[in-house]
């Protein structure tokens, strides 16, 4: 969650300075007495980078789930039975891996994570509970649901169509309960939507770790529980490190 953050972060302060950069550069050339450069050009760009920075974005929030799952399945390992875990990796890739790769790595790696249904899986096998529900209408999430599939959808467009919305575009919006009109291009600076959707992401990437330790806890909660057994504190330690602190980890019994 901290390196999305980060890269967040990184994105909004280089807007910043693209953006001070050409008012230092206005006011440069109106105490020169010449001409400056061109509002034109500069929202040219300005929205070119725009759309190659919400681009990333999204990118980095579906890169921000794959980590988070290997970041917390490499200390859950032991605590997941083999029959939970599925899917399948290609034999070459397993042959021609280095030799340290991770087995965590190389099953959750390849996994698609624009699909929250995928997601969802995912985390019930780490953690034995799924979050958004993406085919149920009375999920309590059904509203955030649709606005990340929107968002993912908006990927599909700015990457395969560089953000011209194409007739099949427009009709996966108006499924999901969005308009977009086919033939018009996807647009970050209008009406602030690259703001809106980095905000988005931002508050999913937190309430989305919050849940996935929660999660964890009452899963470890339980195989404690079940075996009669109390849980190592290098466990503790290594969640901590790896996803976060909360507070549910924090209550559960650990050993001495």
């Amino acid at each position: 969650m901290q390196e999305f953050n980060d890269l967040l972060k990184h994105q909004k302060n280089f807007l910043s300075w693209i953006e001070s950069r050409h008012k230092q550069l206005l006011e440069a050339k109106r105490k020169a007495g010449e001409k400056g450069p061109k509002d034109a050009v500069y929202k040219k760009y300005r929205w070119y980078s725009e759309q190659q920075l919400l681009l990333e974005a999204i990118n980095a929030f579906e890169v921000f789930y794959k980590r988070s799952f290997i970041a917390l399945a490499g200390p859950m390992r032991r605590y997941i039975p083999p029959e939970k875990i599925k899917g399948s990796v290609d034999a070459k890739t397993i042959w021609a891996s280095e030799r340290q790769r991770s087995l965590v790595a190389l099953i959750f790696e390849h996994q698609l994570y624009h699909d929250l249904e995928q997601v969802d899986n995912i985390a019930n096998m780490l953690v034995g509970h799924k979050r958004y529900k993406p085919n149920g209408l009375k999920s309590p999430l059904r509203k955030r649901v649709r606005a990340l599939q929107c968002v993912f959808q908006i990927r599909h467009t700015l990457s395969h169509n560089q953000g011209y919305v194409t007739v099949s575009d427009a009709a996966k919006f108006k499924v999901l309960g969005f308009f977009a009109k086919s033939g018009e291009v996807i647009d970050p600076t209008k009406n602030h939507l690259g703001s809106v959707i980095r905000d988005l992401l931002r508050m999913e990437a937190k309430e989305f770790t919050d849940w996935l330790l929660a999660s964890a806890a009452k899963h470890l909660g339980a195989y404690s529980d079940e075996r009669k057994e109390l849980l190592p504190q290098k466990l503790r330690g290594r969640i901590e490190q790896s996803v976060g602190r909360h507070s549910d980890i924090d209550a559960l019994v650990w050993d001495a």
